[in-house]
C-alpha cells in the first residue's frame, strides 16, 4: 500500500522474538479526511473481538454528509493501557502530533488513561448507549426495577441544564433508597464524561455513542468473516472503503445537482438550501417544521439581550404529550443567539427555538457563524483530491494534475529543509502563489478555504451568549 502511496502510514509493534503484536495504518485518503473532520469521533475496539484474537480498533467521524466515515485504524493484541498509548501515539505521529479535538469510548478504565496521557487536551466521553444498556443487569434486582428505570431515562434525556440534572438525581436517590448502589455512585461521580447536560456544550457532530463505530462492524461484515487471514482482512478492507467512498461521492453528487425544495419563503430556508449538504439541509428543514409545536412568549429585556421562553409541545409516549419550556437569548446588534437545548453547540444546527426567535424579531438571513463550513456542499475538500488505489479520481485530468504539483511540492519541501531561511521562502513564495490563484478564480471559486493540520476547528461555532 505504501508503495503505490507514499502518503500511506503504517506502523508495526513487535515483541523480542520479533512477532507481531499490533499494527496501525491509514492511507492518504484516510489521513485528508482528519484534517477536514477531526472535530469529533469515536473510537471503539469490539469489532472482530469474537471472530479473531487481534480486536480491530477504528477511529471513526463523520463527514459533511453525516455519513460515518473511517480515519484510521489497527489491529491490536492486547486492550490494556500500554497497548492503547502505543495505538495513540502511533494516531499522533501519523497526524503530525494532531489530536482530536473530542473523542467518545466506551467506559473502558484502560483506554481512559490511555486518552489522558496521550491526547491530554481532548475533550473525552462516554458513549451513552452502552451505559444505559447496563440498567438492567445492575438494578433488575430492585423491587421497583421498572419504576426506576423510567425515572433514570426521565432525568438523564430530560435535564436541560446540569443543576436540573443534580436535583432530579438526587432525587431518584432518595425515593428508592439507592445510596448504597456503587455503579450510580460511580456513574454520578464521572457524569461530567456521559449525562447529555454536560457534554452538550461540545461540538460532537451530532454523535451521541459509539455506535458510529458499531454502523463499521455491519459494513465490514460484508467483507470478512472468521476465517479471513489478516493479509486477507487487509485487502478486504480497501474493497470496503471504495464502497464509502463511492457512497460520498453519489451523496456529493447529489447535493449539487438536486435540490430539496423550500417548505417556506423565508430567506433564512433558502439561505441553508443554498449552503449545506441534502442530509444537513433536511435537518435544518425538520427544526424549521417543529415552529409549529412551539409558542413564544417574551421574558425580559436587560439592555444587552432579550429574553425569550419558547415552550414546546413535547410527544411523550404515543397519544400524549407535555409542554417543555426553553429559554433563548438574542442579541440583535451582532445577531447572536444562544437556546439552553444546545442543539447548535452539539450537533451545529439550529433549533427549532432559536429558528423561531429569529423569525419572530425580523432576522431573516444569519451570520455565517451560524453556517458551519463543516456541513457546507460548495467547498472543495482536500480529501477528495488525494490519489487512492480504490477511487477513481486519480485517472481524471484532475487527479493527473494534482499528482504532477504535489511531486514538484515535495521536491521543493525537501530542498528548503536544511534551514529556517530556505524553508520561509518556500512559504513566501506559495503564499504568493495562493493568493495570485484566488484572484484569478482558482478551483472555480469553489475552494473557500484549504485546512491545516493545526486549523481549530473547534473555534466554528462562532461566539455563543452563555446562558
Amino acid at each position: 500500500m505504501q508503495a503505490d502511496n507514499s502518503n500511506f502510514f503504517y506502523t508495526m509493534d513487535l515483541d523480542e522474538e520479533g512477532r507481531l503484536k499490533n499494527v496501525f495504518w491509514a492511507d492518504a485518503r484516510s489521513r485528508a479526511l482528519y484534517k477536514e473532520f477531526r472535530d469529533a469521533l469515536t473510537f471503539d475496539s469490539t469489532y472482530l473481538m469474537n471472530k479473531y484474537d487481534m480486536p480491530f480498533a477504528a477511529f471513526v467521524g463523520v463527514n459533511h454528509h453525516g455519513q460515518s466515515t473511517l480515519f484510521e485504524c489497527g489491529l491490536i493484541s492486547n486492550e490494556d493501557t500500554e497497548t492503547y498509548i502505543w495505538l495513540f501515539q502511533s494516531w499522533l505521529t501519523c497526524m503530525s502530533g494532531c489530536a482530536p479535538t473530542a473523542i467518545i469510548t466506551d467506559q473502558d478504565k484502560a483506554m481512559q488513561k490511555a486518552i489522558e496521557i496521550v491526547f491530554p487536551d481532548t475533550r473525552h466521553r462516554w458513549c451513552l448507549w452502552h451505559i444505559l444498556k447496563k440498567l438492567p443487569e445492575k438494578l433488575k434486582s430492585f423491587k421497583h426495577y421498572e419504576d426506576i428505570k423510567f425515572r433514570v431515562l426521565n432525568v438523564v434525556y430530560d435535564s436541560l441544564t446540569r443543576d436540573e440534572f443534580e436535583d432530579r438525581w438526587n432525587g431518584l436517590i432518595n425515593v428508592y433508597g439507592l445510596h448504597a448502589n456503587e455503579w450510580l455512585l460511580r456513574l454520578y461521580d464521572e457524569r461530567r464524561r456521559w449525562v447529555p447536560a454536560f457534554v452538550k456544550d461540545t461540538f460532537w457532530a451530532g454523535m451521541s455513542t459509539t455506535q458510529r463505530s458499531e454502523s463499521m462492524h455491519a459494513f465490514f461484515d460484508g467483507y470478512v468473516n472468521s476465517k479471513t487471514t489478516l493479509k486477507q482482512f487487509v485487502e478486504q478492507y480497501e474493497n470496503a472503503l471504495r464502497d464509502k467512498v463511492e457512497k460520498e461521492n453519489l451523496a456529493d453528487f447529489n447535493s449539487f445537482n438536486s435540490l430539496v425544495p423550500c417548505l417556506t419563503h423565508y430567506p433564512i430556508e433558502k439561505q441553508f438550501q443554498d449552503a449545506y449538504t441534502t442530509t444537513k439541509f433536511k435537518e435544518f428543514q425538520n427544526e424549521l417544521k417543529a415552529k409549529l409545536y412551539c409558542v413564544l412568549s417574551f421574558d425580559e429585556d436587560n439592555g444587552h439581550y432579550s429574553k425569550f421562553i419558547v415552550r414546546e409541545d413535547v410527544m411523550v409516549g404515543e397519544a400524549s404529550h407535555r409542554r417543555v419550556p426553553f429559554i433563548v437569548r438574542l442579541s440583535e446588534v451582532d445577531c447572536v443567539v444562544n437556546c439552553n437545548c444546545r442543539l447548535f453547540e452539539f450537533k451545529g444546527i439550529l433549533c427549532r427555538h432559536a429558528i423561531m426567535v429569529l423569525i419572530h424579531k425580523g432576522i431573516f438571513v444569519v451570520p455565517d457563524k451560524y453556517i458551519l463550513r463543516r456541513w457546507r456542499k460548495d467547498v472543495t475538500r482536500c480529501h477528495t483530491k488525494v490519489k487512492i488505489g480504490y477511487d477513481n479520481w486519480s485517472t481524471k485530468p484532475e487527479g493527473h494534475r494534482f499528482d504532477k504539483m504535489c511531486n514538484s511540492f515535495y521536491e521543493l519541501a525537501h530542498l528548503a529543509t536544511g534551514s529556517d531561511d530556505m524553508c520561509n521562502i518556500v512559504i513566501e513564495g506559495i503564499t504568493d502563489l495562493k493568493t495570485k490563484l484566488i484572484s484569478n478564480g482558482g478551483d472555480n471559486g469553489s475552494s473557500r478555504y484549504i485546512p491545516t493540520l493545526n486549523n481549530d476547528t473547534s473555534k466554528e461555532n462562532g461566539n455563543i451568549l452563555s446562558p
